[in-house]
């Protein structure tokens, strides 16, 4: 047996969605988490929350005998033993008051990483989790403002999928080019306005001082 293609490909997806089902049943849980101290956003009760869960789910779901986890926080880090062999894999949390989550900067990110998310509220009943592969959640349009650091496509909500939902196992080929991606999402900002941002202002400058002097910048 291959334990590491199973572990991919079979236990991972599973363990990210039974993992998603019993946070999604811990309401009232989630509503007495700390999730803020001042200016600072915590999510380690919410890590520890989603371990205590990860760790239900592992002994629901595990056939294999031989087949061990450690977890370890933030976000759940998987530690799978199998005799002597050890397997490092990780499940993304992510949460958000809104449908719009912060993304992950595109220097470390791994678009197919399971994700599991919650749209949190302080009242008991407004607490919602969905969970998939993160590229699901991907809000990627061709109206992207430019970044002062490397990519950092924001995630929406609804796109993930409901925990009793099955996993959609298929894995997406890296992003495109996001310099051409961004560059072509000025442009249409300028062309098409509609919500305004200074940037709009900054490459309208940018456009009127090329057209001034083509011949200037036909190397670049």
């Amino acid at each position: 047996m291959n334990i590491e293609q199973k572990i991919e490909d079979e236990i991972l997806p599973k363990l990210t969605q039974e993992t998603c089902k019993l946070l999604n049943l811990k309401k009232k849980d989630l509503s007495e988490l700390n999730w803020q101290t001042g200016e600072s956003n915590l999510d380690t009760d919410f890590s520890n929350l989603a371990k205590k869960c990860c760790e239900s789910a592992f002994k629901k779901i595990n056939e294999i005998k031989e087949l061990s986890l450690k977890i370890d926080i933030t976000d759940l880090k998987l530690k799978f033993k199998y005799k002597k062999k050890n397997i490092n894999k990780k499940i993304e949390l992510k949460t958000s008051k809104t449908n719009t989550l912060p993304g992950g900067t595109k220097r470390t990110l791994d678009i197919n990483q399971w994700t599991i998310c919650c749209k949190r509220s302080k009242k008991i009943d407004e607490f919602e989790l969905k969970y998939g592969r993160y590229y699901l959640g991907m809000k990627v349009t061709d109206r992207d403002l430019l970044q002062d650091r490397s990519p950092r496509p924001q995630l929406n909500f609804q796109n993930f999928q409901d925990p009793t939902e099955s996993p959609k196992k298929e894995k997406r080929e890296e992003t495109p080019d996001w310099i051409p991606h961004y560059a072509n999402a000025a442009i249409n900002r300028v062309l098409n306005p509609k919500d305004y941002s200074w940037q709009d202002d900054l490459i309208k400058k940018i456009i009127k001082e090329v057209l001034k002097n083509p011949k200037k910048f036909k190397d670049i």
